[in-house]
């Protein structure tokens, strides 16, 4: 991602547009949505009516946000002005997002959401999207510096953009963390590079020294580590996948690839051993709570620029970007808006407007947050960030950049995860989500299988030989190879292109 124009004053860029034709032009497309021209000044965002229009914005929430009016009312004292279009922003918690936006999305009670939940591609099948390529080609420079090209086609499905992404990390690296202390003991530096050889290693080390500890605990849950080095390919399921960080193109049976084997191998002769919970299947902790508690010494864990209080990480595996990252949480304009141009102002100014930006993030400067020497901010109070928590999930938002990072985060910390997604490399499949049209039933089925057996395997509480042999059984016949074959046909017209 670039951020070239204003990162030297603010971790961060700026946006505007430019329009063609006042009032901008809504043209037929053969895909879901229209395709739309960008609009700039507010009377172009009124309709050149002069009146100031509303946006409706759905986005998400950590909870619920009951200084969300206050800075609303903020927000659009500058939008009105500068912008001709005044906001309402409704936060929806993420436990309730998906019945709360389908519900928003049945008329025209929303105009810019955030696609998170529901693949982008059944936004767009469902005809629920408007296409930006019009906007997007209008825009500023400022707004270009946002985006590259190349990111924008993460959001882009059947040849159109139709979302535009948030800032967050779309890579991770995966790695072990270690409770600091004993990591120190070994000699085992933070960013240090191991493979899993030298993990297991350390883990037997380090569980005969401290036998009263689990050597290692799962990343959350049941779950042993979110993702390792296969690609989904927008599929949470992983029914069918690219191996080798996404950089072999053949799509295949997770459970036969010599990358989910290896994991499992390790994880299974760790459980064996006693390294791990011995109930470990029904366990609920989160691993990095469980390590700051005493009572696990590491855990795998997928990152970006974050830290762990406590611990060091290690890296396993570098970090890269698997197929649909980008599209995973982005906004976009209801197909049904009232408004798109006003719109898509609105959508606009939250990545170019400094002010508005740092508003809807951080809250109000001495409500919300503080100002401390370093350029981070703090919460004046719990009440303040129980009020206003954006700051602390900024990954939420719209759009952060502008924004001023949390003292628990750093002062670099923007300017540190643009770097980190810049160096991050990508799936060769990348910007490639799969549409499940034509092998719904098989895809239900398949899911059912993969529940009983994926998070089982990987956290080695089955044995992988006999197990992935059912496990491969109960899959073909559920239809497996069909939705292999679609997956492979899809992306190999998408590579094509």
């Amino acid at each position: 991602m670039k951020m070239k124009k204003l990162l030297s004053s603010i971790l961060a860029v700026g946006m505007a547009v430019a329009l063609t034709a006042c009032g901008g032009t809504k043209d037929s497309s053969s895909d879901s949505g229209a395709v739309n021209s960008g609009t700039e000044s507010s009377e172009q965002a009124s309709g050149g009516s002069g009146e100031i229009q509303n946006v409706v914005v759905a986005m998400l929430a950590p909870m619920e946000m009951t200084d969300a009016q206050l800075v609303e009312d903020a927000i659009n004292e500058i939008a009105a002005e500068r912008y001709g279009v005044t906001v309402t922003l409704q936060f929806i918690p993420s436990g309730s997002w998906t019945d709360k936006i389908n519900l928003l999305l049945t008329g025209s009670d929303v105009d810019v959401f955030a696609c998170y939940s529901t693949p982008l591609t059944t936004y767009v099948k469902n005809g629920q999207l408007l296409a930006l390529d019009d906007y997007v080609a209008n825009a500023s420079d400022e707004f270009k510096n946002v985006w590259t090209d190349e990111e924008l086609q993460g959001t882009t499905l059947q040849g159109h953009i139709y979302a535009i992404p948030n800032l967050r990390n779309f890579g991770n690296t995966r790695g072990l963390v270690i409770d600091e202390d004993i990591a120190a003991e070994y000699g085992i530096e933070a960013g240090q590079k191991l493979t899993m050889d030298e993990v297991s290693e350390f883990l037997y080390k380090a569980h005969e020294q401290y036998p009263e500890r689990y050597a290692i605990a799962p990343q959350n849950g049941t779950l042993m580590v979110s993702g390792w080095t296969w690609d989904g390919l927008g599929d949470a399921q992983n029914l069918g996948v690219l191996g080798s960080c996404g950089q072999d193109t053949t799509v295949r049976n997770l459970f036969e690839t010599d990358d989910f084997l290896e994991f499992c191998s390790y994880t299974r002769q760790w459980n064996e051993d006693g390294l791990m919970m011995p109930d470990i299947l029904s366990n609920s902790e989160a691993g990095k709570d469980m390590v700051q508690a005493g009572k696990a010494i590491s855990f795998f864990l997928n990152y970006a620029v974050d830290t762990t209080p406590g611990c060091i990480r290690t890296v396993v595996v570098d970090n890269w970007t698997v197929a649909n990252s980008y599209a995973e949480l982005c906004y976009g304009i209801n197909s049904n808006s009232k408004v798109p141009d006003a719109a898509w102002t609105a959508l606009q100014m939250f990545y170019t407007d400094e002010d508005i930006c740092t508003l809807l993030v951080d809250g109000i400067e001495g409500t919300h947050y503080v100002k401390n020497d370093d350029g981070t901010i703090s919460y004046p109070s719990q009440e303040a960030q129980y009020a206003y928590p954006l700051a602390s999930v900024a990954w939420m938002s719209i759009y952060s950049g502008h924004s001023l990072p949390l003292d628990t985060n750093g002062a670099t910390y923007f300017e540190d995860l643009i770097a980190f997604n810049e160096a991050s490399s990508k799936s060769k499949a990348f910007g490639f989500s799969f549409d499940t049209t034509g092998v719904t039933d098989q895809y239900t089925a398949c899911s059912n299988v993969m529940q009983k057996y994926y998070y089982a395997l990987l956290c080695g509480a089955i044995d992988p030989e006999s197990s992935i042999e059912q496990a491969n059984s109960e899959l073909e016949a559920a239809g497996l190879n069909d939705i292999i074959a679609a997956k492979q046909e899809q992306l190999d017209a998408y590579l094509a292109q």
